[in-house]
């Protein structure tokens, strides 16, 4: 009896201890696998420091297979992280929104990491939240740049920015604002509206120190008609958590006696904004970028009266503002109370150049320029130092104010078979094996940045007037025919040799660059340069506090 006792104790013993080890051994497991889930997502997040390319995704599946990144990726997917006994894998679990057109409309996604070790696994999901920075200013003198000499054929147009023409000095209802309470106005007094109608990256654009405009009532429920007064308005605060801006009023329309804010209005961004002005020069909050030789106009006095200008001196940049020296017209100068009556943060408006060349221009009898043209015969400025030499990518840099390696990073980068015409954001177009990129069938058509990485060819017809709105960047020759239309910007670096590195080590000899065919091949939109910068520029990611789980 004793003996038996003995042996069920004995076998008890075992069997406790044995399972003590498994259930040891299998938390060992556990804790190994966990952390190797882990290991794996702190690499994610590390790598996509270095930069990360969406590809054409509209989805959590498409992303899954497009996050492309050379340190995250291998085979075009999330990449594989070996780690100790265990295999490390890791998917795109969902994205924020569901689906999406654009990557200006992803805000966050989930990653999942998974160690694997023979039928064990471990398994976290972490949320990170989204965000692009933006590109600095485009800095173009004109509607084309180009550092080769162009020639305008047949009945094409070039369209730059004639100071008599349209008014391109303030972006019409950028914003989307409510007032917190219907109190009257006061130059100087600050007031926070609710911005909860502005869309988050118009917001995140915003400066403070920015400018806009907006209607004015007469009356806390006077409603705004066409021809309402208006008033101008200093940013100085802006809080993305509550939605709110701080909103300092620096002008006020003199024919209402108390006026007030409507209840609900769009606001204007004044997109050149006067800071200061003499009778030999001019300070400006600007957007667009100003060259010696445009013209500007500006509202002096009480009643104002328009005052045109030339820039007589290479504008000079501080922060966020422009100095230039002006030179007033000898019979319309104005005198010392018009100059020292303005309203702070007023519109300016500006001419821009059709074609700044480092070549000769030439045009047929049936070609239209709007604008002007500067080429290296008659340049104002010595050395013709407006369009930089595409050596070492100086040209490049000068108009995206970072290089080309930095820019291909944040790219979608395809061959020309590849590309449908679609721009969305910033495209690359290379053919690797040839030099030359010819888009007769597809042409382009969207919005953003494209980069032609070698000559490009587009005999297009299209009858919208804006059929491509954004910047077409040429890091070789141009013939552009047929009726195409489009509104911003393009510069040409024209004839070149680049090293592996996609560096300019050579500009050749070339002929000028043509533009011929029917209709406006392109036509000088300040705002359109403005709207290609916000939102395209380096992606990146911060953990969403609260969404890691175990799984």
């Amino acid at each position: 009896m004793t003996g038996m006792v003995l042996a069920s104790v004995i076998a008890a013993t075992t069997q406790v201890s044995l399972g003590t080890r498994r259930t040891a051994a299998d938390d060992a497991t556990s804790a190994r696998l966990l952390l190797g889930a882990e290991s794996g997502m702190a690499h994610f997040l590390d790598c996509t420091r270095q930069g990360v390319n969406f590809g054409n995704a509209t989805n959590a599946s498409t992303l899954d297979a497009t996050l492309v990144n050379n340190a995250c990726t291998a085979g075009g997917t999330l990449k594989i992280i070996p780690v100790a006994d265990a295999t490390v894998t890791m998917n795109v679990a969902r994205t924020v929104p569901a689906t999406f057109s654009s990557l200006g409309e992803l805000t966050a996604v989930d990653i999942t990491s998974t160690a694997t070790s023979g039928t064990s696994r471990s398994s976290v999901t972490q949320r990170f939240a989204i965000s692009r920075s933006n590109l600095p200013r485009i800095n173009v003198p004109g509607a084309v740049t180009s550092y080769p000499g162009v020639d305008l054929k047949g009945a094409s147009e070039i369209d730059g920015a004639d100071i008599t023409g349209t008014d391109n000095s303030m972006y019409a209802s950028y914003l989307g604002l409510k007032r917190l309470s219907n109190l009257s106005v006061t130059r100087g007094s600050p007031v926070v509206m609710d911005a909860s109608g502005t869309p988050a990256s118009k917001m995140a654009s915003l400066q403070v120190g920015n400018y806009v405009r907006m209607p004015l009532v007469n009356g806390a429920t006077g409603s705004v008609v066409a021809g309402s007064p208006t008033g101008l308005f200093r940013i100085d605060a802006k809080d993305l958590a509550a939605n709110t801006l701080t909103l300092t009023p620096t002008s006020l329309a003199g024919s209402l006696p108390t006026p007030f804010l409507p209840s609900t209005t769009g606001a204007d961004l004044i997109l050149n904004a006067l800071k200061g002005v003499t009778s030999t020069s001019m300070t400006i909050q600007n957007t667009e970028n100003f060259v010696q030789g445009d013209k500007v106009s500006v509202a002096l006095g009480v009643p104002p009266v328009s005052y045109m200008a030339t820039i007589s001196s290479p504008p000079v940049a501080s922060g966020a503002n422009v100095t230039f020296n002006v030179t007033w017209p000898p019979l319309a100068t104005p005198n010392g109370v018009a100059l020292a009556t303005f309203d702070e943060g007023q519109p300016v408006r500006k001419s821009t150049f059709g074609v700044v060349s480092a070549g000769s221009y030439s045009a047929t009898n049936n070609a239209t320029l709007i604008g002007g043209e500067i080429d290296r015969y008659s340049s104002p400025v010595s050395g013709n130092t407006l369009v930089s030499s595409p050596l070492n990518d100086a040209l490049f840099m000068k108009t995206f104010g970072t290089t080309p390696a930095d820019l291909k990073s944040m790219a979608t980068v395809m061959t020309s078979s590849q590309f449908s015409g679609a721009v969305s954001n910033v495209t690359w177009v290379q053919d690797p094996s040839a030099t030359k990129v010819n888009l007769n069938s597809t042409g382009i058509t969207g919005s953003g940045i494209v980069v032609i990485d070698g000559d490009l060819t587009i005999n297009q017809s299209k009858s919208d007037p804006c059929g491509f709105s954004g910047v077409l960047y040429v890091r070789g020759n141009v013939n552009i025919q047929g009726n195409i239309q489009m509104c911003g910007a393009i510069v040409v670096e024209g004839t070149v040799t680049e090293n592996a590195n996609n560096q300019v080590i050579s500009v050749g000899s070339s002929s000028s660059e043509q533009f011929a065919g029917n209709g406006k091949k392109i036509t000088y939109d300040p705002r359109v340069l403005f709207d290609v910068t916000q939102g395209t520029g380096k992606i990146t990611f911060a953990t969403v506090a609260g969404t890691w789980r175990q799984q």
